[in-house]
Formats: structure tokens, C-alpha cells, sequence
């Protein structure tokens, strides 16, 4: 028994040694594995937007729409009208604000022509006043009527000074009033809404009638531009994105390439899914990189398309 004890004990001293000198392939499958994981592209889902953002329009003021000058898919220039407002009241406070203009700027006439009239009777009164002092230095001329004469000028020259007043005082207040014909014409130029920028109406929400606020939405509205496509990168990724990586858009399931741009955006956050997400009460927690992608011009794709974004990291 103790020879057999020995000789089992020898065996599995023998076992280890063997054991301990084999090399571990274990490393060499890990290290191959990590380079067999090495990831050249990231795709994701994305829409095409114009790279200026879709807009939603609003008019500046409120009102009832009397006529809708655009209609679904038309390009307008900027400054070009898009639609009216009834401007009923806002036409009489105009003309309203022109009559009191036109009347005042007849005042300002009668007071310039009323001043004239006075610097004429002031000038004859100074020329009296010349000819009674000769007549008063020959003693041809009292005292009494030289004084009077004098009175005369004072007098005169007073009603010149009020009459300077006059005109002064009626040429402000027409400045009063021309600016109040500006801002009427202002107002009643608002009322026919105008687009802030070249671009086409992908959808007009208002019709004739509608009553509208200063929040009223006017439809949906793309900017003149390129196209780009906006995406989101799992969190698991987000590090890999860059600004000026190249990326290839491609329609949901296929490998044709439709268009190829670069990245000219990366959020420098994560967030929630916002793009993609499954159903609003989702409660999923991971996080997503904003990624835009700036496409070329000849991009022949669809707004508001959804498609695959392959990113190239390399």
C-alpha cells in the first residue's frame, strides 16, 4: 500500500510539472478575437433635414387670414408675401393718422405765410421809425407822435416773435404726426405676412378665415440649401464619432449608396433618444450622440426621408 500511495503521488507531481511548462493559447485567441472586434464603421438610422433645420413659420401679429398665397410644395424667395391678414381697422387708422398729417401741414403753411405778413408790417414799421427821427431832429414831428412810432416797432416786433413761435411749435407737432403715419403704415404692412427667408413650403396649416396669434403655426418650411443627415450614436460608440469623418447614406435595408457626405456636427452631450425612440413611455435608459451630416448637392433624396447613416471611422 505504501508503494502504491508513492507511485500516485509521483504521477501527479509528474501531471503538474507536464502542466505547468505547456503554453497558454488562451492569450493568442484573446488577442486574435480583439483584433477581429476592431469596428471600421458605425451604422445607424437617420433623417434627411435641410442643414439650416426644418422651421415652423408664425405671423407677428394676430388676425383673421383674408387670403393664403402659398400652397404645399411651393419655393418662395425671401421678402416674397405668403399671406394676408384682414386689415380693415388698421387701414382707417392709417388714413385717419394721414388726414391729421395733411391738416397740419396746412397749419404750418398759414403760420409761415402769417409770419411773413408780420416781418412785412415790422420792416415797414422800422422804416416809419427812420423817417419820424429826421422829422423829429427838424422839429417837424412831436415828441408824442415819435414815441408812438416806436410803440409801433416794439409792438411789431413782438407779433414777428410770436409768429416764429407759431411755426416752431406747428412743425413739431408734425413731427408728431409723421411719425404717427409711419407706425400705422408699419402696422398695416405687417398684416401681409412675408417669408423671412428662401425656402420651400413643405405643408401650410392655415386657410382663409383661420384666426391666427403670434404662436400660430403657418406650416412646415425648409431653407434654401444643402441637405444633411441628422442621426443619433449609441452611447456605446459615442467616442468614436469625430467632426469631418466621412459617411455614406443608404436606403433602410439596402447596400446602394444614394448619397456620401461628412460630419460637420457632434453634440458635445449625451442625451435621451429622441430621434428613434421605440414609443414615448419607452423607459429604456441608454444615451445618444447628436451627429450631423452635412450631404453633397447633388443628393438626390427626400426630406423628412429615413434612411441608414454609415459612418467610416477610418
Amino acid at each position: 500500500m505504501k508503494y502504491n500511495f508513492l507511485t500516485l503521488g509521483s504521477l501527479l507531481l509528474l501531471l503538474n510539472f507536464s502542466c505547468g511548462n505547456d503554453p497558454e493559447p488562451k492569450n493568442e485567441k484573446k488577442e486574435v478575437l480583439r483584433d477581429e472586434m476592431e469596428i471600421n464603421q458605425i451604422v445607424g438610422i437617420a433623417t434627411i433635414e435641410p442643414l439650416e433645420r426644418l422651421r415652423t413659420l408664425n405671423a407677428e401679429v394676430n388676425g383673421v387670414v383674408a387670403d393664403v398665397l402659398v400652397v404645399d410644395g411651393q419655393h418662395v424667395e425671401k421678402g416674397e408675401s405668403i399671406l394676408v391678414l384682414d386689415s380693415q381697422i388698421e387701414n382707417a387708422q392709417l388714413a385717419q393718422a394721414k388726414s391729421k398729417l395733411g391738416t397740419q401741414k396746412a397749419a404750418i403753411s398759414f403760420a409761415k405765410k402769417s409770419l411773413q405778413t408780420k416781418e412785412i408790417q415790422l420792416k415797414k414799421a422800422y422804416n416809419d421809425l427812420k423817417r419820424d427821427k429826421k422829422l423829429l431832429d427838424g422839429n417837424a414831428l412831436t415828441l408824442q407822435a415819435y414815441e408812438n412810432t416806436q410803440f409801433q416797432v416794439e409792438q411789431n416786433e413782438k407779433l414777428v416773435q410770436e409768429a416764429i413761435a407759431t411755426v416752431e411749435q406747428q412743425e413739431i407737432k408734425i413731427n408728431e404726426l409723421t411719425a404717427d403715419v409711419a407706425y400705422f403704415s408699419t402696422i398695416q404692412q405687417r398684416r401681409n405676412v412675408k417669408a423671412p427667408l428662401s425656402g420651400t413650403f413643405l405643408s401650410v396649416s392655415v386657410r382663409t378665415g383661420t384666426y391666427l396669434t403670434n404662436t400660430t403655426p403657418l406650416g412646415d418650411f425648409a431653407p434654401d440649401g444643402v441637405l444633411m443627415a441628422l442621426s443619433e450614436v449609441d452611447e456605446l460608440f459615442a467616442d468614436k464619432v469625430s467632426v469631418g469623418q466621412d459617411a455614406w447614406i443608404r436606403n433602410q435595408g439596402d447596400t446602394e449608396i444614394i448619397a456620401k457626405g461628412k460630419i460637420v456636427f457632434v453634440g458635445n452631450y449625451l442625451k435621451k433618444k429622441s430621434l428613434f425612440s421605440g414609443k414615448p413611455d419607452d423607459l429604456e435608459d441608454r444615451r445618444v450622440r447628436e451627429v450631423r451630416v452635412e450631404l453633397g448637392d447633388k443628393a438626390n433624396v427626400l426630406i423628412g426621408a429615413r434612411v441608414e447613416c454609415v459612418i467610416q471611422l477610418k
